[in-house]
């Protein structure tokens, strides 16, 4: 540790010894901090007056005595001096989320937690790079890249075949051994054996099995075949997309679990720029940036994500300072953290959807009459206005309005659900079921947000004779909930919905295909599905206009989902956080912050 001194004065010398005491017992750096210090000086000055006094003492003998008068004199000297301090500085950065992370497996990244771990601790293919500064913020270029694991990448001509070049001395760091293909394809491998998030990214590029993975040498990958489109580099850039220690998991598989998904769901064997350094199962998960992270360290090095699940207590922690950012606050409490000391709040226009999934596969929304009767009973104007204080627009179906080909492609023309009671009754009755029906909404607990428009929908809802009952559920039971193999639910709320690439074929793989890994309605249709296909590979957008209007007016009139609305991405922090670069896939990214 490096200390720069400068003279001085004993009492504050003192006072800084006391703090380096303090700092050395813990693990925040020490850095120097410029002061100025005023020290008081007395200068005395004497002042001699010789007095001659003659007194006879007899006629014959005279003595002259010497009295000495003395006055003193006080001046007050003002001595300002530039000296350097001791201060120590807090690299770490906490986070007030409302439930615990869910697993750590990159195979099953749908859980937003999950998600937002794997983000940082998985090296993705590639990575967007920032764009200019907003303010308190920036937009990341989606049109501009940087390495993670791939250092170098190149498309033949006809973008059928993807050369990919391996980043020069990665290892992992929990086990000290080199990155090279050989994992990159046994993480290929056991996506497609273990089929769902990096397998559906995998296929969406067109990279369906082992026989288009060419393995050149230690340092070198050729994907052959794949789909010609404009979005395989952002799809590669999925938080699913890092590579795993294949040696660290087949020690831990078994018979049972050849590819380790128990041991990997709850165990970290990636080489992101942070690593996994501990887990208080439902209390907190510390991560430490990767030592052997070869490109620059990030400014905070141990992030502490704390479970708190009530969101008054987030807020009153981020008030008072403990903690640095707040995750999932309801509009209302947005309001009191942008008017407290200290804090301020991101509010961003982008494409986060409010939706509730309706299960299409079981009663009472297998019935269409029923879905429609429950969407024309919301108030749509009364969530954005009172719920989301106005940082939101109402939806107008399954691409968000703030989507690049909303207005491109006319897809205003196909909304249809107002809030009209009347219209909702009439399907109530076509039904067989005119005095309402009940049903349950699963949300996510700990989530005021998601508890705020719950309650309003029940408001709404129950002036048609329809009983929606709320549930409150943990992010890991949404997880069972939402299992496409075997979904549980009757309707199901998720805030945060998001497209992570702004594309309407991207939109149309990830919700509606019968076969896709999010299909969390049920929903199938044929003619969808055909679309689908045949615009795969089409990337002119004047070529996609038609199939994708029609495409979207078929999924709004089967209304699988209650579309509610579009809401800007928000996010309570310390004032003195920044470097914010806000991602299409509305994840929070580490390594960019800084405290100022």
């Amino acid at each position: 540790m490096n200390m720069l001194w400068k003279r001085v004065p004993p009492m504050m010398a003192a006072l800084l010894g006391m703090a380096l005491v303090v700092a050395a017992c813990g693990e925040t750096e020490v850095v120097t901090e410029t002061v100025v210090v005023t020290s008081i000086v007395t200068e005395t000055e004497t002042v001699t007056e010789f007095v001659t006094e003659t007194e006879v003492v007899t006629e014959e003998v005279v003595v002259t005595s010497i009295v000495t008068e003395t006055e003193t004199v006080t001046e007050i000297v003002t001595e300002t001096e530039v000296v350097e301090v001791m201060v120590e500085e807090d690299r770490t950065l906490r986070i007030a989320m409302k439930d615990d992370v869910e697993h750590l497996d990159p195979n099953f990244g749908q859980a937003n937690l999950t998600n937002l771990v794997l983000k940082n601790t998985y090296m993705q293919s590639v990575q967007y790079l920032p764009g200019p500064s907003q303010g308190d913020y920036a937009y990341a270029d989606t049109t501009a890249f940087e390495g993670g694991w791939v250092e170098n990448w190149d498309f033949s001509d006809d973008r059928t075949k993807l050369t990919l070049k391996l980043r020069q001395g990665l290892v992992f760091p929990s086990s000290g051994r080199a990155v090279t293909t050989d994992d990159v394809v046994w993480t290929i491998e056991r996506a497609f054996a273990l089929p769902s998030g990096p397998a559906w990214v995998w296929g969406n590029i067109g990279l369906h099995g082992m026989d288009q993975v060419e393995r050149v040498d230690d340092q070198t990958l050729i994907l052959h075949d794949i789909r010609p489109s404009t979005i395989v580099l952002p799809l590669m850039r999925d938080q699913s997309m890092g590579v795993i220690d294949a040696s660290a998991v087949r020690e831990n598989a078994s018979d049972d679990d050849p590819w380790g998904a128990t041991w990997l769901s709850q165990n970290f064997a990636g080489n992101g720029r942070y690593v996994m350094d501990s887990w208080e199962r439902g209390s907190k998960m510390v991560l430490k940036a990767n030592p052997t992270w070869p490109g620059r360290q990030p400014y905070f090095d141990t992030v502490e994500l704390l479970v708190v699940p009530e969101s008054s207590n987030r807020l009153a922690l981020l008030q008072s300072g403990d903690v640095d950012i707040a995750l999932d606050m309801s509009a209302s409490e947005l309001e009191l953290a942008g008017a407290s000391d200290g804090v301020k709040v991101l509010s961003i226009p982008d494409r986060n959807a409010m939706n509730v999934m309706l299960n299409l596969e079981q009663p009472p929304f297998d019935n269409e009459h029923l879905r429609k009767a429950v969407a024309y009973a919301i108030d749509y104007d009364a969530i954005v206005s009172g719920v989301l204080k106005g940082h939101a627009v109402p939806s107008q179906g399954p691409m968000s309005v703030n989507a690049r080909v909303f207005d491109l492609f006319g897809l205003g023309d196909s909304w249809i659900y107002e809030y009209n009671p009347d219209k909702a009754r009439e399907h109530l009755a076509a039904a067989g079921q005119p005095d309402g029906f009940e049903f349950e909404l699963v949300i996510r607990q700990g989530v005021a947000l998601d508890d705020a428009i719950a309650a309003n929908m029940k408001a709404n809802l129950a002036d048609v004779g329809i009983d929606m009952t709320i549930r409150p559920i943990s992010g890991s039971e949404m997880f069972e909930v939402l299992n496409v193999s075997d979904l549980k639910h009757q309707a199901a709320f998720r805030g945060g919905l998001l497209d992570y690439i702004d594309d309407p074929y991207y939109h149309f793989y990830l919700w509606w295909e019968t076969a896709t890994v999010i299909n969390w309605t049920g929903f199938s249709d044929a003619r969808v599905d055909e679309i689908i296909r045949e615009t795969a590979s089409v990337i002119d957008d004047n070529a996609l206009r038609d199939p994708y209007r029609e495409a979207i007016a078929l999924v709004t009139e089967a209304s699988p989902m209650l579309w509610l609305a579009n809401a800007n991405f928000t996010m309570a922090m310390r004032e003195d956080i920044t470097g914010y670069v806000h991602h299409p896939d509305g994840l929070l990214w580490f390594a960019a912050l800084e405290r100022a």
